[in-house]
């Protein structure tokens, strides 16, 4: 009877260890890949396949980012212009390319960090400079707001940090901040003259 009961213990967990996801590419991902690469960008070295979350939820997907030399603008301000490939169902790989910015004290702004922030709008270099400055302070404020709504006031005591910047379809400055569980916060900046002001949030 032990016996039995330790042979289906052992099986449930290998069947439990066999449905994990895989924790890296599949040599067939990297080999398709590495094709696609070839005809993309012929006798250069493809970037490094990883498997990435996929949204919604789902299975994840295979996938790689690669960095254009990064530009210095309005000290202290750098960008980069980061493309990504991602693994289709059919096999195809899908590209789109990203612009992120950061705050480097330097002259040169060196390897892109992993905190920096997607600019989601064409903004004028001093608008982002400003809003990366008072990101701080605008979240902190934001926080009274979040108070007051049903879907932020949950997780406004969390952590968060800026993932994006951008325009609402109201032309205000938008800023997307994720918290330290994966929750997203929207907030609405207002600028009047040399003013930022924290207008309004949306967690969605």
């Amino acid at each position: 009877m032990r016996y039995a009961v330790l042979l289906a213990t052992a099986i449930s967990v290998a069947d439990a260890a066999g449905a994990a996801p895989p924790s890296a590419p599949t040599l067939a991902q990297q080999r398709s890949f590495e094709q696609f690469w070839q005809r993309h960008a012929p006798g250069t070295v493809a970037p490094p396949l990883r498997l990435l979350r996929a949204p919604g939820g789902g299975p994840p997907q295979a996938g790689a980012t690669h960095d254009a030399p990064p530009l210095r603008l309005v000290l202290p301000l750098c960008r980069v212009q980061r493309t990504h490939y991602t693994q289709q169902a059919d096999d195809s790989w899908l590209v789109h390319a990203s612009a992120h910015v950061w705050v480097h004290h330097t002259t040169h702004c060196g390897v892109p960090p992993a905190g920096m922030v997607e600019l989601r709008a064409p903004l004028a270099e001093i608008d982002i400079l400003k809003l990366l400055q008072a990101q701080g302070e605008l979240l902190q404020r934001a926080r009274l707001l979040m108070a007051g709504n049903t879907r932020c006031a949950p997780t406004r005591a969390r952590a968060f940090a800026l993932r994006s910047l951008g325009r609402g379809a109201d032309g205000l400055f938008l800023l997307g901040f994720e918290s330290d569980i994966g929750s997203r916060a929207d907030i609405t900046v207002r600028q009047s003259r040399a003013e930022l002001t924290a207008w309004n949030v949306n967690c969605p």
